[in-house]
């Protein structure tokens, strides 16, 4: 493979030999994104996706309950200044 492709551009021409469609998100920076794709109607229904898997593995659902247990008891000398 050339060196003078970057990461995304080496990403994109593996995943072009591989596959119909695909949709690549990545991260370098705190809050940007670098989103590559090469179909758009194909990214818009694989990101749907993705944030479905990634929503049901995070969040709470029937199926994955999230259990709190609340601790009730509390001594009068018990004080929020030694946090």
């Amino acid at each position: 493979m050339d060196e003078e492709l970057t990461p995304i551009e080496q990403c994109q021409v593996i995943l072009g030999e591989h596959f119909e469609s695909y949709l690549i998100v990545a991260a370098d920076k705190p809050h940007e994104c670098e989103v590559e794709y090469n179909n758009s109607f194909a990214a818009l229904g694989l990101s749907t996706v993705a944030h479905k898997v990634v929503s049901d593995a995070l969040l709470p659902s029937d199926d994955n309950e999230l259990d709190i247990e609340w601790e009730e008891d509390f001594d009068d000398d018990d004080s929020y200044e030694d946090f």
